[in-house]
C-alpha cells in the first residue's frame, strides 16, 4: 500500500494492538507482582502486624487478580487451552449474539419514529443546501457524476438503447395526441398563411425536376410510342408535355388560382379531420407508429447515442466539460433554492421524513436478519479478535481493579479477623 494513502482501518488495529498489549502486560505484571509478595512473606516472621497484613493482603490480591484475569480470558477463548464448560463464550455464541445484535439495531437504531426525529432535528435540508453551494463541491460532484456516465453508457448495448427508445418515444406519442397536435400546427400555418409558401416551395421542386430530367420524359415517350411513329414526332410530344406541365405549374404560383382554393379547402377539411375525426387520427398514430418502429429510425437513434457517447467519453473534450459546467450549475442552483427558500426547505423535510418512514418500515427486517447473518458468517477466530481488539484493553483494568479490590479486602477481613479476637 501506498504510504501516501494508508489505509484507516489498518492504523486502527495497530494501534489498538498495541494498547492492548501494553495493557494487558501491565495487569499481568502486577499479578506476578502480588504472587512474588505473597511467596516472600510466607518466610517472613510469624506473628507481625504488618507481616501479617500485607500477606492477607497479597493473596487475596493474588485470588481476585486470577478470578478476574478467567473472567475476562473466559470471555474469547479457553484459559490455558483448557475446554472448561462455560468459557470462550463469543465464538461459541457466535450466532446467538449476530441475532441479538440484528434484533437490537432493527428495533432500536432503526425505529422510523427515532430516524425521522433525528433527521428533523439535524435539518438536513439546510445542510445539503449549504454544501451544494459550495463551488468547490458542486464542482466535485459534476466531474464524478460526468465522469461515471462513460463507464455507464459502456454497459448499454445498441439493443438496449433501441429499447430504451422504443418505449419512451412510444409513451410519449400515446400521451401528446399527436393528431390533435400535427392539427393545431397546420392549423398556425393556415392562419398565417404559410401553407401556400410549403405548396410554392413544391410547385418549385417540381419545375425543378421537369427541367433537370427532361432526358427521361422523352425516353418514357419513345418507349410507349408506336414502332412506326417516328422519333422526331415523340419528341415534340414530351416536348410539349413537359412545357405544358412546367406551364400548368407556373400558372398554380398564381394566388387567386383556382387549385389555390382547392387546396385551402383540403388543408381545412384536413384540419378537421385531424382534430375530430377517429379513422384519421388512428390512421396518423398508425403511421407514427410505422416510423418509429422502422429500421431507419432505430438505426438512426443508436448512431446518435454513440455519437453522444463518443464525445462524453473524451473527458478532455468541449461536450464533457459544457455538460460539467451544466451538472455543477444545476446543484449550485439547487443548494441556493434550499438555502434561500423555507418552503422548498421545509418540503425536502418533509419528503425526507415519508421517504424515511417508508424506506426503513419494510427494510428493516430485512436489515436486521443482514447484520445476523453477516455476523454469522464470520469466522469465529475472526470475531474474537476484532471484539478482544475494541474492548480487550478496557477488560484490562477488571484484571487491575479485581487485584486491587481483592488486596483490600483482604487487609479488611485481616483487621476485621484481630478485632474479632
Amino acid at each position: 500500500m501506498n504510504a501516501s494513502s494508508p489505509d484507516p482501518t489498518l492504523d486502527w488495529e495497530h494501534t489498538q494492538r498495541r494498547a492492548l498489549t501494553r495493557y494487558r502486560m501491565g495487569a499481568t505484571l502486577l499479578l506476578l507482582a502480588m504472587a512474588a509478595i505473597y511467596l516472600a512473606t510466607l518466610f517472613w516472621p510469624a506473628g507481625g502486624f504488618w507481616a501479617g497484613l500485607v500477606h492477607n493482603g497479597a493473596e487475596a490480591a493474588m485470588v481476585g487478580g486470577l478470578a478476574d484475569w478467567f473472567a475476562v480470558t473466559a470471555l474469547f477463548r479457553h484459559p490455558l487451552g483448557i475446554p472448561i464448560p462455560h468459557t470462550a463464550i463469543l465464538p461459541n455464541n457466535k450466532d446467538r449474539i449476530g441475532e441479538g445484535l440484528g434484533a437490537f439495531v432493527e428495533r432500536h437504531f432503526l425505529d422510523p419514529d427515532t430516524v425521522a426525529g433525528k433527521l428533523r432535528s439535524v435539518n438536513v435540508a439546510s445542510r445539503l443546501g449549504r454544501w451544494l453551494s459550495d463551488p468547490a463541491v458542486a464542482r466535485g460532484l459534476a466531474d464524478k457524476i460526468v465522469g461515471a456516465i462513460p463507464r455507464l453508457m459502456a454497459t448499454v448495448g445498441d439493443a438496449e438503447v433501441r429499447g430504451f427508445f422504443q418505449r419512451a418515444l412510444s409513451r410519449q406519442l400515446e400521451s401528446l395526441n399527436l393528431p390533435v397536435v400535427l392539427g393545431n400546427v397546420l392549423a398556425l400555418l393556415r392562419d398565417s398563411d404559410q401553407h401556400h409558401a410549403l405548396l410554392d416551395q413544391s410547385l418549385a421542386v417540381a419545375r425543378r425536376y421537369l427541367e433537370d430530367h427532361g432526358d427521361t420524359i422523352y425516353d418514357q415517350v419513345d418507349a410507349r410510342s408506336k414502332w412506326w411513329i417516328p422519333r422526331s414526332v415523340d419528341r415534340k410530344v414530351a416536348t410539349a408535355i413537359i412545357s405544358g406541365v412546367t406551364e400548368f405549374l407556373g400558372d398554380l404560383s398564381g394566388r387567386d388560382h383556382e387549385v389555390r382554393r382547392q387546396f385551402d379547402q383540403a388543408v381545412d377539411k384536413l384540419i378537421e379531420n385531424l382534430r375530430t375525426r377517429p379513422a384519421t387520427q388512428e390512421q396518423v398514430r398508425r403511421l407514427a407508429a410505422q416510423i418509429l418502429d422502422s429500421d431507419a429510425t432505430q438505426d438512426y437513434l443508436a448512431n446518435l447515442w454513440r455519437h453522444i457517447s463518443q464525445q462524453i467519453a473524451d473527458s478532455s473534450g468541449p461536450e464533457a466539460e459544457s455538460l460539467r459546467v451544466t451538472v455543477a450549475d444545476g446543484l449550485q442552483s439547487i443548494g441556493r433554492t434550499l438555502v434561500e427558500t423555507p418552503d422548498m426547505r421545509d418540503r425536502f423535510n418533509s419528503w425526507l421524513d415519508e421517504a424515511v418512514r417508508t424506506g426503513i418500515v419494510p427494510f428493516r427486517r430485512e436489515i436486521g436478519t443482514f447484520i445476523t447473518d453477516v455476523v454469522r458468517g464470520w469466522d469465529p477466530k475472526t470475531l474474537t479478535e476484532r471484539a478482544e481488539l475494541a474492548v480487550g484493553r478496557d477488560l484490562q483494568f477488571i484484571r487491575v481493579n479485581g487485584t486491587l479490590v481483592g488486596g483490600l479486602v483482604g487487609c479488611a477481613l485481616y483487621l476485621l479477623s484481630l478485632l474479632a479476637a
